[in-house]
């Protein structure tokens, strides 16, 4: 995982790298079929809290990372998904709060073209509870590095940012695509490492509506290459 990781961000470290892995309650790997190397991974946490008195059951998603051939693959939505729904039958099906933080507009892209319902956005402004379900579990996990004002962590020391033209965003990604432009004008401190706070609701509409999302992907005739991505990458849950 860390020969992967540093493939791609710069101002890292490994004893960093090792503690925030100790702590995270599972992680998805994405292993090739063929040789079983990892070639992406994504850590995560799961706690609960209860925020303005309604219960929340946060799945915190924290480093996130695919190898560039294997980009425009779906395998990570699809593992996150699976792990989503555990989550949701473990919470006896009420909404599980995905936090997601993000220094690079594809990790946002998670949000955006997979969840129905998630904040902060390009179409609307974030709810009061929502804006509450991000200010508290940004402040109590990073302290003094989140800035609520701006809704992004700043850190005072390096975390670890993109390397230089990795997942650029370019002003024709802007120019097309109105989610790359909000994330790119609500994070303009992502080249530097600043992380975007984000929360997404995920219940059993959520579910239905990836699914739908799947199937569109599935049988577009542009993506053809959607079924070698089921037998190129196959996802593990390591826990």
């Amino acid at each position: 995982m860390w020969q992967l990781f540093k493939q791609y961000y710069t101002e890292i470290c490994r004893d960093r790298f090792e503690l925030d892995l100790a702590q995270k309650t599972a992680v998805i790997l994405l292993l090739d079929s063929g040789d079983k190397s990892i070639q992406g991974f994504s850590t995560i946490e799961v706690y609960k809290r209860v925020i303005d008195g309604k219960p929340v059951h946060a799945v915190y998603s924290g480093d996130t990372i695919i190898s560039q051939d294997y980009w425009g693959q779906s395998a990570l939505q699809i593992a996150f998904a699976q792990f989503l729904v555990k989550e949701l039958v473990r919470n006896r099906f009420r909404p599980i709060h995905w936090f997601l933080i993000s220094k690079g507009y594809k990790t946002y892209l998670l949000f955006s073209r997979n969840l129905k319902e998630y904040y902060p956005r390009h179409d609307k402004p974030t709810p009061a509870w929502e804006r509450s379900v991000i200010h508290a579990l940004a402040s109590e996990k990073f302290k003094e590095s989140w800035h609520p004002e701006e809704g992004v962590l700043r850190f005072p020391e390096p975390q670890g940012r993109l390397l230089e033209g990795v997942a650029p965003i370019d002003h024709s990604l802007i120019v097309q695509h109105s989610d790359i432009r909000f994330f790119s004008e609500n994070n303009p401190g992502h080249i530097v490492g600043d992380e975007l706070c984000c929360i997404g609701k995920f219940d059993l509409d959520a579910f239905k509506y990836f699914c739908s999302r799947l199937r569109k992907k599935v049988y577009n005739p542009m993506r053809v290459s959607y079924q070698k991505i089921i037998h190129r990458l196959s996802d593990s849950l390591g826990i």
